[in-house]
């Protein structure tokens, strides 16, 4: 590997990927280790120059006892830097235990809140953390070794979500050291990160060394493949994005539209669709789903599912129900019975005749002497089906059929008889049951009262 000014690198790296702006103010995620001192030393002597502001934010794990003498380092040296210091603490392994998560996933967790509250609260525009190209071929190769597309090989970006930037992307952990070492500026080691029970550090000590050991420029070209397929993405992001809104409309797309598309871009608009379930098996399910007409529905991730029609697919979230379908409302006879999750009431009258013109979606009449009692209102389930006259329907597909929102369709009651026949999908359709004939003595007139709009 060529030798570089690292402080040179580091300012070609923020002018190139425009990592900061001129007046900005940037939070540096500082552990105290030799990657993230020099960062912080490194910002702080181009900060006058490029006309940023810092700050230094350290958050303690409390898993290993040195980490409050981490910590007071880490203070000290914002201290003599003359520069802003936030600390906040978190007993890791505990809360792991306590939500069944790897210590590693927990920490990452709780530290990238911690900066994000700082960032927010103290109104800085980045945050600035001390990953290199080290960093970026590990993180590269650990999703190869999972499973990735093109996307989890970009590995580490310069610049990603939430104002999060790299500024030492394209330098190694080699050069860090040779930094420190030259400007003589401490740094604690952390001697966790050569424990072999990680797989971080299994790829770092083993897997890299053998791959440097074939090509010592190995590193320099995963960075160049991560910024070669960064830039591809974008441009394919752009593309889809595009062509995304082309086929969306209130949130169904259009199914013609796009199976008419290329295969890579069928994969992309599918990915931004599911954004954090986006996997590569369940992005080429899906694909797969779209171009055949076998299923209108496949499960997604837990409660999540992909739904399709004849012209149309959307996601559906099951889990959006704010009350249990379980719970079900005795009609009244006579009298009012308020669907309190629909925002309805019914009224319920028996009267002697019924003119046919006044019926409608949200005004039926039923035949009391055929109908099985007690009628009762509820909601949705699994494979309902309504009686029609050209056969039964499942509910789902009347509901998508008449364009009901995705929305509102959990909050839309169902008038069922005591056999639990479906009679009436308020305000959608009424059933082919029990309807009221010239023969009919006894008639019920039921009205719905929208107290709020469901449809």
């Amino acid at each position: 590997m060529k030798k570089i000014n690292i402080n040179d690198e580091v300012k070609n790296t923020i002018e190139k990927f425009a990592l900061i702006k001129k007046g900005e103010r940037v939070l540096i995620g500082v552990s105290g280790g030799a990657d993230s001192m020099c960062l912080l030393y490194i910002l702080n002597e181009l900060k006058d120059e490029l006309g940023f502001s810092i700050a230094v934010a350290t958050f303690n794990h409390k898993i290993r006892e040195e980490a409050e003498e981490e910590t007071k380092f880490v203070s000290n040296v914002a201290g003599r830097l003359n520069i802003p210091f936030f600390y906040d603490e978190k007993d890791i392994k505990q809360l792991a235990k306590m939500r069944s998560r790897s210590l590693e996933d927990m920490a990452r967790e709780e530290r990238f809140a911690f900066f994000l509250k700082i960032k927010q609260e103290e109104k800085y525009d980045k945050i600035a953390l001390a990953h290199t190209m080290d960093d970026l071929a590990e993180t590269t190769l650990i999703h190869l070794l999972k499973g990735t597309g093109a996307t989890g090989l970009i590995g580490i970006r310069p610049k990603s979500f939430q104002g999060i930037i790299h500024p030492l992307i394209r330098i190694t952990r080699k050069d860090v050291e040779t930094y420190l070492k030259l400007k003589k500026n401490p740094f604690i080691t952390d001697w966790t990160n050569f424990s072999l029970d990680y797989l971080r550090n299994r790829v770092r000590h083993q897997l890299v060394p053998l791959l440097t050991s074939l090509n010592p420029e190995i590193k320099q070209h995963i960075l160049n493949l991560s910024l070669t397929l960064l830039e591809e993405e974008q441009f394919i992001n752009e593309i889809s994005l595009k062509d995304k809104a082309l086929l969306s409309s209130k949130e169904r797309y259009s199914l013609a539209i796009f199976n008419a598309l290329p295969l890579f871009e069928k994969r992309r608009i599918i990915k931004l669709m599911l954004g954090k379930y986006a996997t590569f098996d369940r992005i080429e399910r899906i694909v797969q789903f779209l171009s055949t007409g076998e299923n209108n529905k496949t499960n997604l991730y837990g409660n999540l599912y992909m739904q399709r029609n004849e012209k149309e697919f959307w996601i559906e979230k099951i889990s959006r129900l704010p009350f249990s379908i379980k719970k079900e409302y005795p009609i009244i006879i006579p009298g009012e019975t308020l669907i309190e999750k629909a925002n309805i009431i019914i009224k319920a009258e028996i009267v002697d005749t019924v003119k046919k013109s006044t019926l409608n979606n949200n005004k039926i009449a039923v035949d009391m002497d055929n109908v099985p009692l007690p009628l009762k209102m509820r909601f949705r389930k699994k494979g309902d089906k309504i009686n029609l006259e050209m056969g039964s329907k499942k509910i789902q597909d009347l509901f998508v059929d008449q364009k009901i929102d995705v929305k509102m369709r959990h909050k839309i009651p169902l008038l069922v008889s005591s056999k639990n026949e479906i009679i009436w999908a308020v305000g959608v359709r009424r059933s082919n049951l029990y309807q009221i004939t010239k023969n009919s003595k006894n008639k019920l007139f039921l009205t719905a009262t929208l107290r709020k709009t469901i449809f």
